[in-house]
């Protein structure tokens, strides 16, 4: 019991410790204009920076091979483009910095929703309107 308590430990503090951001948004726009009855609309893009896998020698010779936690960690480094956990996570981010931009541009005077999520590759846009 006390060595499967101990692992969980390890493994949630591999988990909690991280080498930086997952990602980094390098990209924030925003688009205003009015619909065919005269009501606000917006759009909102969050771009982030494309990450790509750390380079990896693994032929390092014969006595000189990588250690299985060295190819695990290899192996298991989280990409954006194919993470829907870091993904979420930036549309999390983006309608916080939404709200912000929506309040300082003083843009719906009251509340506004958003309609549309629309992701691209690196990228997510928020459509939507003023209420």
């Amino acid at each position: 019991m006390k060595k499967s308590v101990l692992v969980m430990m390890v493994l949630l503090a591999g988990c909690a410790s991280s080498d930086g951001p997952p990602f980094e948004i390098n990209n924030k726009q925003f688009h205003e204009k009015k619909d065919a009855q005269g009501n606000k609309i917006f759009a909102y893009v969050v771009s982030v920076k494309a990450k790509h896998r750390e380079n990896f020698n693994l032929d390092r010779g014969p006595n000189n091979r990588p250690s299985r936690g060295e190819v695990k960690q290899y192996i298991e480094q989280e990409h954006f483009e194919e993470s829907s956990v870091l993904k979420l996570q930036l549309e999390d981010q983006a309608v916080e910095l939404l709200n912000q931009e929506l309040k300082e541009r003083q843009y719906c005077d009251n509340e506004h929703e958003v309609n549309d999520v629309i992701w691209r590759d690196l990228s997510v846009q928020l459509r939507g309107r003023c209420l």
